[in-house]
């Protein structure tokens, strides 16, 4: 578990959004997923949790250890399954694609096609959670990404806007916006370093750091 990986999240408003990518496209690049017309990118990502809510559990009670699966497709790409692993603001992340009908066997929890497969770290360590906490898919959340990058410390600042989520596998679902009115997530990542110039474009603003998560809040407004 090599946590390199700094990733700090705010809660801005739209005035704060406009000022800050202002001064970031002239410095960043825009990321290869955006669209030329909107610049930005449609995320979908699939949490799992276990029959205790034990991740929800977890960021009610302020622990800062913190592991978790998700299912993620970025724009037109096929979806991953991520296992991100968090300390604080550290983080780190593995992935992999997946192809060939495994993305329905996992949110099926397909065992006997799942188990082709078992050699793969993550569908291993996947399938054990399953097995043994009752691990599975409860919560979509969609949301546009806009996101600039800097190769110096793999920098990537990004804007998440109109997030919504829906109980997964809901015979009626329905979906709630997560966030006050004109209000957006805006996340800071590098790995070690954050060059100087960037440092304080966003850092000067003094906008206040939280311990946010998009799976926890939509928890709180679709289960509770």
């Amino acid at each position: 578990m090599d946590l390199k990986r700094t990733e700090l999240k705010y809660i801005i408003t739209f005035d704060d959004y406009y000022k800050l990518k202002n001064e970031l496209r002239f410095l960043m690049d825009l990321d290869a997923h955006s669209s030329i017309e909107t610049k930005d990118y449609h995320i979908k990502s699939l949490y799992f949790d276990d029959v205790y809510d034990s991740h929800v559990m977890e960021k009610a009670d302020g622990v800062e250890f913190h592991q978790k699966f998700r299912i993620r497709s970025y724009g037109d790409e096929n979806a991953r399954l991520e296992y991100k692993t968090k300390v604080g603001n550290l983080t780190s992340k593995q992935s992999m694609w997946l192809l060939n009908g495994l993305e329905n066997a996992i949110m099926n929890q397909n065992y006997d096609f799942l188990f082709r497969y078992i050699k793969e770290p993550l569908i291993e360590q996947l399938v054990v959670r399953m097995k043994m906490d009752h691990l599975k898919p409860v919560i979509w959340v969609d949301y546009d990404r806009e996101a600039y990058t800097y190769s110096v410390g793999d920098v990537r600042i990004t804007f998440d806007k109109n997030i919504e989520a829906s109980i997964f596998n809901r015979a009626y679902p329905f979906t709630r916006r997560i966030l006050e009115p004109k209000t957006m997530i805006l996340e800071v990542k590098y790995t070690e370093i954050l060059p100087d110039f960037i440092n304080k474009v966003v850092m000067h603003r003094n906008f206040q750091v939280l311990s946010y998560s998009k799976y926890y809040m939509s928890w709180l407004l679709l289960e509770s």
